[in-house]
């Protein structure tokens, strides 16, 4: 136990050392800013997520609050400026003129000009004998005009310039850890935590900072939630969004999400590669038992890999299930019913491996139930377990027969080109499935500039998935965010309440 001595020398210390942050304040307005600071909340954000995807999935909601791009993307997939006034196609496509929003400073004081947008810009360009980054393929200068405008010019049209520059965020020349966002990042580890940014150019917080805590699983992040530990928990399972839809302390708020579940065919393989095959397996597969028993409504039934609610997207085809047409159809190919040699006995007409996360219970419960509906047509569907690094890898290498992940569909058409683009010079490959049946048409894609064009090819892809079944498509995912109810986070119904941290406040606090 501390000695009466010993607490009164930190007492002393104490006070000598507020003594003289008092005197060194300058005025009574800092003190009274201090004194707003101190009251005002910083927001504990809690995120449960898997050891593979921990960084990356940190990284990516730390950009939410600290960085920013020249256009936001909105739900329908349309790009509404950000640190970008307006912008315009010219010259048929083949420049892009790009008008900055005036006045904005990075988090220490560094103007943001057109030279400085356009130098980071410029190291996305293809240099000789290198690898140009996503989206900037064709691009071949890139120069400042003036103050605020950065111009574009490219060899030939591509609409995926446009979302690549949504993907890209604004930092400092020589300090990536420094950017225009309303938020500055203070730490990266143990734990990122971030202060307001009072110059921000869209107006000041009403958070005076955030941090982020990481677990292990959901669960845990959930159960720090209740232990109010933290605020705001990033994702929350079905089962513990119902448990706190009694709660009078915590909202819920669910939205849908660019990413959807897919069974995926390597049509390398000597069965899958089959067309007809393929559509019977789609056929055997109930997306909608899936989603009601399993994901509890938590989803939406996909129809092909294109976000359902992009602004060129239209619902023309759907994915029919029939377990009957099904077994017809795998008759019709030469894989018939092995007749059982005991009563009961259902024989396989063929089986297949199927990779699965083995980091989140979620996808083991979906390939366990598909692959229940594909044995009531005879097909064998062997689960395999893999850590998320290595199922990337073997997807990778088109070392698979099937797998089941959730894709990253995106709000834009970008995800949909660079995942079902077969491997190519202007196409890394993110998967090695072997179809290469939508190439001409997502190339087309690429050099859609208007509207009318850019629809035209979407219902042509939207046709193709559907025809050719390079995958089984199961289901796009919602999320669900819990928040501490003493939050006021100003967004309505079926809105992502994470895509506007920075406009959160306390309920009933002025903004």
């Amino acid at each position: 136990m501390p000695s009466l001595h010993s607490q009164a020398s930190r007492s002393a210390g104490a006070c000598a050392l507020l003594l003289i942050a008092l005197l060194s304040s300058g005025s009574c307005s800092s003190i009274d800013e201090a004194s707003s600071r101190h009251q005002d909340p910083v927001l504990r954000i809690g995120v449960g997520i898997g050891n593979s995807l921990k960084d990356s999935g940190v990284m990516n909601l730390t950009y939410l609050f600290y960085a920013e791009p020249l256009f936001n993307r909105e739900l329908d997939g349309r790009l509404t400026p950000r640190l970008a006034n307006s912008w315009a196609w010219e010259q048929g496509g083949h420049s892009l003129r790009i008008r900055l929003k005036p006045g904005v400073v990075l988090h220490d004081g560094t103007p943001m000009t057109a030279e400085l947008v356009a130098g980071q810009l410029r190291s996305r360009v293809p240099e000789q004998g290198k690898e140009a980054a996503w989206g900037f393929n064709f691009v071949t200068r890139i120069s400042a005009t003036d103050a605020d405008t950065v111009l574009i010019e490219l060899s030939q049209p591509d609409m995926f310039l446009l979302t690549a520059l949504s993907d890209l965020r604004i930092v400092h020349p020589t300090r990536s850890d420094v950017a225009t966002g309303p938020f500055s990042l203070v730490a990266r580890t143990p734990q990122v935590e971030a202060t307001r940014f009072d110059r921000y150019h869209d107006g000041r917080s009403a958070l005076a900072g955030i941090r982020i805590i990481t677990y292990e699983t959901h669960r845990s992040a959930w159960a720090a939630l209740m232990r109010e530990e933290v605020d705001v928990v990033q994702e929350v399972n079905r089962e513990s969004v119902e448990f706190m839809e009694n709660s009078s302390r915590i909202r819920n708020y669910s939205s849908l999400q660019p990413f959807y579940v897919p069974l995926v065919f390597n049509v390398a393989h000597p069965i899958l590669g089959k067309v007809d095959v393929r559509r019977a397996l789609v056929q055997a597969i109930n997306p909608g038992e899936v989603l009601t028993r399993l994901m509890r409504g938590q989803g939406r039934v996909a129809q092909g890999p294109i976000w359902p609610l992009h602004w060129a997207y239209e619902e023309t085809v759907k994915q029919e299930f029939s377990p009957g047409a099904a077994r017809a159809g795998l008759d019709r190919s030469g894989y018939p019913q092995p007749k059982p040699t005991r009563a009961g006995e259902l024989r396989a007409r063929f089986r297949v491996r199927c990779l699965v996360n083995s980091e989140d219970p979620q996808d083991e419960r979906i390939a366990l139930m598909v692959q229940r509906q594909l044995f009531d047509v005879g097909v064998h569907l062997e689960i395999e377990l893999l850590p998320m690094d290595d199922l990337i890898g073997r997807i990778r290498d088109g070392n698979f027969e099937t797998y089941m992940v959730r894709a990253n569909g995106s709000r834009t058409l970008e995800r949909t080109y660079r995942f079902w683009r077969s491997p190519g010079p202007l196409n890394i490959a993110t998967q090695n499935s072997g179809y290469t049946g939508a190439d001409a048409l997502l190339d087309q894609l690429r050099r859609s500039i208007s509207d009318d064009e850019v629809r035209a090819a979407v219902r042509a892809l939207a046709a193709r998935f559907h025809e050719d079944a390079p995958a089984a498509f199961i289901a796009w995912l919602e999320i669900t965010r819990a928040v501490d109810a003493k939050f006021d986070v100003g967004v309505t119904a079926g809105e992502d309440p994470f895509t506007n941290i920075w406009r959160w406040k306390l309920a009933g606090q002025p903004q």
